[in-house]
């Protein structure tokens, strides 16, 4: 067994215009301060990294992970989460995600997409870069219109729904096979894969691509009321990384799973900061442990409560307290018999 790495800070909830929040040094500095070794990079936020750049030169690369270096804080990962969403778009959500695009792809949707897919490829190189064997992203969704069944569905849709699914990200795979790195999709409602049944949807039309990975994040399945805990045993070969968020799922007599149409503070199921939610970590950082997980535990806030300062602050103890330095014996070891084979076959009344 190996111990998980941390605590990690996932930055994109935490960029401001104002210093020490809008430069990665600031905010590396500031992430140190408060214990976390290590930060995940939000591609799309240029005041903190250029993806574009990164690829093309390796001396931009070098410069940054020297800068980190220099301050004491690693890097975990980076994130394509808004370009990865953008691989895949239904036309209802068109104008939304023009503004999330650069200027030159915007009001073409396939420009955008293979802008969007170019991203991504992009971070596979560069991850390797920064000698990283990991990577996050979204897939997007084409179907998530259609989530629920009424009027019904027309027979094949969601099939043909993942085979597209397929035909576009199995090539961006590919790219990550060739340079060694895990993509690791965030399983999050919006996104054509938001529970177990739709990751082996879209495992089966990647061909069960072993760089098909999972950023495990148990606040996307409390609030769909799923079993967070089982989802590890099911898929801990799959579970290359981890998100820490709390959440909590409050059903009233007026609004349950459904209540997304409520501002985030109303509704039943809704993130909070790190030991204000639901989630029972200690359960999760056990698991993780004893499935042999070996990556960084990172902390993503999208509390609707508490100050992102204070939260940042208080969480990266809470991760430090939940990880577990794993064993390296038995605790009966003392105990030992020092019996053989010959011993153990007498025992059992079997003849050698």
């Amino acid at each position: 067994m190996r111990t998980i790495r941390g605590p990690g800070l996932f930055l994109a909830q935490f960029a401001r215009d104002t210093p020490p929040h809008n430069t990665l040094p600031g905010i590396a500095r500031w992430a140190k301060a408060y214990g976390y070794k290590a930060i995940q990079i939000p591609t799309w936020d240029d005041r903190f990294f250029d993806l574009d750049r990164a690829y093309e030169s390796e001396a931009y690369c070098d410069e940054i992970k020297g800068a980190l270096a220099d301050i004491g804080v690693a890097v975990s990962e980076l994130s394509t989460h808004f370009q990865g969403q953008m691989v895949s778009v239904h036309p209802a959500y068109d104008a939304l995600f023009d503004g999330q695009c650069p200027a030159s792809v915007r009001g073409n949707p396939e420009k955008r997409r293979h802008w969007a897919a170019d991203q991504v490829r992009k971070a596979a190189r560069v991850s390797r870069r920064f000698g990283l064997t990991e990577h996050v992203s979204f897939t997007g969704s084409l179907a998530w219109p259609y989530f629920y069944p009424y009027p019904q569905r027309p027979v094949g849709l969601i099939e043909e729904c993942f085979a597209e699914q397929g035909r576009r990200w199995k090539p961006i795979l590919d790219v990550y096979e060739e340079h060694g790195v895990d993509l690791c999709f965030e399983i999050h409602p919006s996104e054509d894969i938001f529970d177990g049944d739709s990751f082996d949807m879209f495992l089966d039309a990647v061909g069960g691509h072993k760089r098909c990975a999972i950023n495990y994040d148990a606040s996307h399945f409390i609030k769909q009321c799923m079993d967070y805990l089982g989802f590890i045993d099911a898929y801990h070969d799959r579970i290359k990384m981890f998100h820490v968020k709390d959440a909590e799922f409050n059903p009233t007599a007026k609004q349950g799973v459904y209540g997304g149409y409520k501002g985030w503070l109303e509704r039943a199921g809704r993130d909070r900061s790190l030991g204000d939610g639901q989630v029972d970590f200690k359960a999760i950082f056990s698991k993780l442990a004893a499935y042999d997980f070996a990556g960084w535990a990172v902390y993503e806030w999208e509390c609707c409560l508490q100050h992102p300062e204070v939260a940042a602050r208080k969480g990266a103890q809470f991760i430090a307290d939940h990880i577990i330095e794993v064993t390296d014996r038995v605790f009966d070891d003392f105990a030992a018999t020092g019996a053989d084979r010959l011993t153990n076959l007498k025992l059992l009344g079997i003849r050698g």
